[in-house]
């Protein structure tokens, strides 16, 4: 079995409405890259979504994760605009050692506005073409 190294990511989502979808893309560069739940030690790792600054919950209608894609789809208000939704996805991606970069894009509804932070770096948009990151440190 071959070694793998991890990576922490940030997926922070601003501005969706009710009944919007949030669809992430992710592409190898140089090595194979997938997303993951992080490395298998106790109190590491996991899928985190959290709303920043609110106590209520995020009105999920699914959430999808595959190896290149992490699928949110939030539900409808039924005709009360409960405003935008703004809420942080915390995940890892998992690769061979000696990976340096990989690619994201978003093909989210209109609106959308998704930002990746990868580590500790700063956090960067992720347009609706491929973007490079480095993996980091």
């Amino acid at each position: 079995m071959s070694e793998t190294v991890y990576q922490q990511v940030q997926l922070q989502i601003t501005n969706a409405q009710a009944g919007q979808n949030i669809w992430i893309d992710l592409q190898k560069v140089t090595e194979p890259v997938a997303w993951s739940t992080g490395p298998a030690f106790d109190g590491s790792g996991g899928i985190n979504i959290t709303v920043p600054g609110s106590s209520s919950a995020l009105p999920l209608n699914s959430f999808i994760i595959t190896a290149s894609s992490v699928k949110v789809s939030t539900v409808s208000s039924g005709g009360g605009g409960g405003g935008a939704l703004s809420f942080n996805v915390t995940l890892y991606l998992v690769a061979q050692p000696g990976i340096q970069n990989f690619s994201l894009r978003s093909l989210s509804d209109p609106g959308v506005t998704v930002q990746a932070q990868v580590g500790f770096a700063q956090p960067q948009a992720v347009n609706q073409t491929f973007s490079q990151f480095p993996w980091g440190k």
